[in-house]
Order: structure tokens, then sequence, then C-alpha cells
């Protein structure tokens, strides 16, 4: 059998804030929104794959403690877009007012990358591979 990654799933304070930040930045489209476990709220967006974002609510008395965004960190650390001009994309960001966790970086084989946060501290890799 074959596996393919069905979602990536973010717990938000404020997932339909969330959610509208990655409208805003990435142009995702909200699929749904609704209560998929009791007493809490998951916002399920396309973000121009076959690989769903879910956001969802935190249920009532789990914990607030939150880690900071940042690189080697345990646990799923990041998830990464592919983007065509990487600079733009970070320049775009940055005026949006999106914090540069790593800037532009060339690694081996002429791929870009670069890494930002985004809403919950979250760590996102922006990814241009080569032409």
């Amino acid at each position: 059998m074959q596996y393919h990654i069905n979602h990536v799933h973010i717990r938000s304070l404020d997932p339909h804030a969330a959610a509208a930040w990655y409208e805003k930045q990435f142009n995702a489209k909200i699929i749904s929104a609704r209560e998929v476990m009791p007493g809490t709220i998951t916002v399920s967006m396309e973000v121009g794959g076959p690989v769903r974002l879910n956001i969802s609510s935190q249920p009532e008395g789990s914990s607030k403690e939150r880690a900071p965004a940042e690189l080697n960190r345990l646990g799923l650390e990041h998830f990464g877009f592919n983007v065509e001009d990487l600079e733009a994309e970070l320049d775009r960001l940055e005026k949006s007012g999106v914090r540069v966790v790593l800037p532009l970086t060339d690694v081996v084989g002429g791929t870009r990358l670069a890494y930002i946060e985004g809403p919950d501290d979250v760590l996102i890799e922006l990814v241009q591979r080569p032409n």
C-alpha cells in the first residue's frame, strides 16, 4: 500500500484568524469550518496541493504552553511551501510584518530556502527549486 500525507494540523488560539492569515499570505482557500471533535472548531483549507491544512481550536482545559518558532526543535519542526521567486516572497511577507526566522539561504544543488513564523508560533519553510 502506498501512503500520502492527508493533512497538516495546527492548534490555534483563534483558528479563524489563523485561517485568514493563510488566506492572505498564501492564497489558501477555506473548505469548511465546523466542529469535528466535541468542543473544538476546525477550519480546513486547500493550499494549492493535495495536502490539506487543518487549523483547530484547543479543547477546554488544554495547556496554553507555547513553543517559539525556531529551527531544530523536537517533534514537528515545520512544514514548507514551494515558491517560484523566494526573494519576492520574502519581500512581500516582510512588508506584511511577517517575522523571518532564517533569511534566504542557498543550499547544495541550487535550491533556495528561508523560514518564516506563522500564526501560533508555526515555523514555515519557503522553498524555491532550481529551474
